[in-house]
């Protein structure tokens, strides 16, 4: 009987440290294809404890330095009472593991139409290949998150509750930030999120020639993040991390910036040593359409509305100090164009 070995990894730091090679069955075989590496982490906790570390450089206005310190960070199972009840979780399994992986591009261009977006690497061209980092993938409809917050949460499906009994828990995450200033005061920063999930996400990179011959670095993310409840606690030198100045309850991110060749993420630096994130506009030459040809130029975009995906964002209820807002939902739309650069403070 052949056998694969995969790699099972638990982890707690600060407490204990162990991996141990375990076999797939002939079931658990078949369905492997052998591409890329995948991995899972079982029974996993992940608790800095009372490690701290500092980050110096960052100075206020008056051009005095703040000193910054990262107090905590922890990765636990749901219901973990904000990292203080160690409860282990799965990250991935063996059949539906995190994946690395190179993807040849699976588009072309000069091909039938009808075929542009199919395949593992959908409007990526098959000249080039792409790195792809890709959570664990579910098919059904209890454990995929987006199709449960798209039955279940933005409508309300007949078996709702039967899918919410069968659901697999969640990770509660979360940071601690201590701010300290020059005239002695300090001020922590609590960010926590309780029972979150990010199966179906995926960042992809691969790299082209730009106009001027030069190799240029794209991208496109795909995000589904959904957390039961996210928080964000502020207070001053008495601080005791109760008091909310930001919670929402049912958090849902379903984010797609870039779509292959045709609107990718751009990946760039200043001369000054600053980082861009621009998501350029729709790129009709990535299909080789020519840009004074109405018609080509019609159907070029016709065919981009109708097959890039779009994004939604749901917010159950958000509480900021002592005010309550209700329902929040945007639903359906894609962006154009965006650019980030970081700047000098």
């Amino acid at each position: 009987m052949k056998k694969l070995t995969a790699l099972f990894i638990g982890m707690s730091v600060g407490t204990h440290v162990f991996a141990e090679l375990q076999p797939l069955d002939d079931a658990e075989m078949s369905v492997q294809s052998g591409a890329g590496l995948g991995f899972a982490l079982q029974d996993f906790v992940f608790n800095t404890d009372d490690a701290s570390l500092a980050v110096t450089g960052i100075e206020d206005g008056g051009g005095n330095e703040v000193g910054i310190k990262w107090d905590e960070f922890y990765i636990m199972g749901e219901g973990s009472e904000n990292g203080t009840v160690e409860k282990p979780i799965d990250i991935g399994s063996y059949l539906n593991p995190w994946v690395i992986r190179s993807v040849r591009g699976s588009s072309d261009w000069s091909g039938d139409p009808a075929d542009y977006y199919t395949g593992d690497a959908p409007a990526i061209g098959d000249d080039v290949a792409a790195l792809q980092i890709l959570t664990d993938v579910y098919t059904s409809a209890a454990q995929n998150t987006r199709q449960y917050v798209m039955d279940c949460i933005f409508a309300a499906s007949a078996d709702c509750a039967d899918r919410a009994a069968i659901r697999r828990e969640g990770a509660d995450i979360g940071s601690r930030f201590t701010l300290d200033f020059v005239d002695g005061t300090s001020h922590v920063w609590n960010i926590d999120m309780q029972g979150a999930y990010l199966d179906g996400s995926s960042f992809w990179l691969w790299s082209r020639q730009d106009q001027n011959g030069e190799s240029e670095l794209l991208g496109q993310l795909n995000l589904s993040l959904f957390a039961e409840k996210f928080q964000i606690d502020t207070c001053g030198d008495a601080c005791t991390g109760t008091d909310a100045l930001l919670q929402i309850d049912q958090l849902y991110l379903g984010l797609n910036l870039g779509f292959g060749d045709v609107q990718p993420l751009k990946f760039s630096a200043t001369s000054d040593g600053n980082f861009v994130l621009e998501l350029s506009k729709p790129n009709p030459s990535s299909q080789g359409v020519d840009p004074t040809n109405s018609d080509e130029m019609l159907e070029f975009f016709n065919d981009y509305y109708a097959n890039a995906p779009k994004s939604n964002i749901y917010i159950g209820e958000i509480t900021v100090g002592n005010r309550t807002a209700g329902e929040t939902v945007v639903n359906g739309f894609r962006a154009q164009y965006l650019k980030a650069t970081s700047i000098d403070l």
